[in-house]
Parts: structure tokens; sequence; C-alpha cells
């Protein structure tokens, strides 16, 4: 069981970066290709911000930084257009639905995407539900509830499981929890590369908590922000990226 909290998130994801390489819990090959793993890995940043990851390797860090800020940009535009996440990396090409979407628009899926309601059953007052968006639904049942276990803000949706999908949405869900005036994250997470995905994401993650705090000081104006906490059912790293791990980690 691997489970840990750090100060920061870049922190965190060294130490996650180590412990898939040195110590992993399997070898698999999805796809053919070798990659080391830990299932249903955990941690804890204790004081999360939108920072970029720093590893070890200076010229690493450049890389991280600028596309960090090109993930960031897209995912707060709300587009989910292939298009438009081309012009940071033309590997979303490849992701590309047959109607020029992608999948994981994060942004889109939580803000854009009114993807939370029921066609069918009605409200007390005998009318039909408006549907809302996943960052909404949590937030109002935030302001309902204070201390409500019902803030899940869902990615991954139905609709993306079909055959042929090049973009099987990683993220499964949010979890937010108000706890002593504290707002505290915790993302799920189906599958996490670290050299392609954590290492990005992450750093959003960690915003979107300074956001949802703004926007319940209204109701709850002692709210300040907690932890964040993520698991990933497959943290793992492509054999591929030995050399790059290396000197992330200063190795």
């Amino acid at each position: 069981m691997y489970n840990f909290a750090s100060e920061t998130a870049s922190d965190a994801y060294l130490k996650a970066l180590e412990d898939v390489w040195f110590e992993p819990q399997f070898k698999s090959s999805p796809r053919g290709m070798a990659c080391r793993e830990i299932m249903n890995y955990t941690f804890t940043v204790k004081n999360p911000d939108d920072s970029p990851i720093i590893t070890q390797d200076l010229e690493r860090n450049k890389v991280i930084e600028s596309y960090t800020a090109k993930e960031v940009q897209l995912y707060n535009s709300m587009t989910n257009r292939v298009e438009d996440f081309a012009k940071a990396s033309k590997f979303w090409n490849k992701l590309a639905n047959p109607d020029g979407t992608v999948n994981s628009a994060y942004g889109y899926l939580i803000w854009g995407n009114k993807s939370c309601g029921h066609p069918v059953f009605m409200t007390e007052d005998n009318k039909l539900p408006e549907f809302v968006t996943p960052w909404d639904w949590a937030k109002n049942s935030l302001i309902k509830d204070k201390d409500s276990r019902q803030a899940v803000m869902r990615f991954s949706l139905p609709e993306h499981q079909f055959p042929g999908n090049k973009d099987q949405t990683c993220t499964m869900h949010g979890n937010w929890l108000i706890r002593d005036d504290k707002l505290h994250l915790t993302v799920i997470m189906r599958s996490n590369d670290l050299m392609l995905g954590l290492v990005y994401d992450l750093p959003w993650f960690c915003s979107l908590m300074d956001r949802m705090v703004e926007e319940l000081k209204y109701d709850y104006p002692d709210l300040t922000k907690g932890e964040y906490t993520h698991q990933s059912h497959s943290m793992h790293i492509y054999e591929r990226d030995e050399a790059a791990i290396m000197r992330m980690l200063g190795e």
C-alpha cells in the first residue's frame, strides 16, 4: 500500500516517480508497451498550489513549465476541439473523435458540459430539473450542506466508453469535502502516466481548489484551502522513458 503526504506537489511527484520506477508492484505491457506500475497509489499534498512541477532536470523543467501553461489555458478556455488542443501538441490529433472533439478536455467536462441531471425524474414542484455542470453540482451540494458528502465532480462519462475510442478519459472524478472550514479535494484516476499525465495535470487540479474556495466565500467567509489527495488505480511509467526519469531524479 502506497499512501503518503508531502508538503508540495513537486515533492509528491518526485516521490511517486521514485517509487514507481525503483519499486514497481507490477511490470505490465498494455498495448505491447512495457511499463512499471503500482496499483491504487495515493498521496496527499498538504500545501497545494498551481506552480509547475519542478524536478532535478533543469531542461526538463522548462518543458514542463511551458506545456503546463498551455494545458491550463486550454482547460480554462473550456474548449473540447482537437484543433485547439493540437496547437499545444500535435499528439492530440491522434486522439480525436470523428466529430473533431477530444474527450479529455477537462475544463469543458466540468464547466462547459451540463452532464448532471435526469431526463425523467421530476422535482418536488413537479418540474423537470435543469441539467447542470459537474462543477455546479459539486458547488451547489456544498452550499446546501456544508458537511455534504455528495459534492462529486465527474470527468469520465458513460458516453466515453465506445469501441475504437482513442481517448479514454483518465480522470474519473473529484470529491470535495469541507471540514473545520477547510476545503479538501480528492481526485480519482483510472490510469496515470507519470511522464505525460500527472506532471502536467497536478498543478491544474490544485488550482481548482483556489477557484472553489473563492466561489464559496459568500456562503462560507471563513473557508480556506485544505489538502489535495490523489489516487490512481494504475500509477505507471513506460520503460521507454528511463533516460528522462533518471535525469528528473538526478540519478
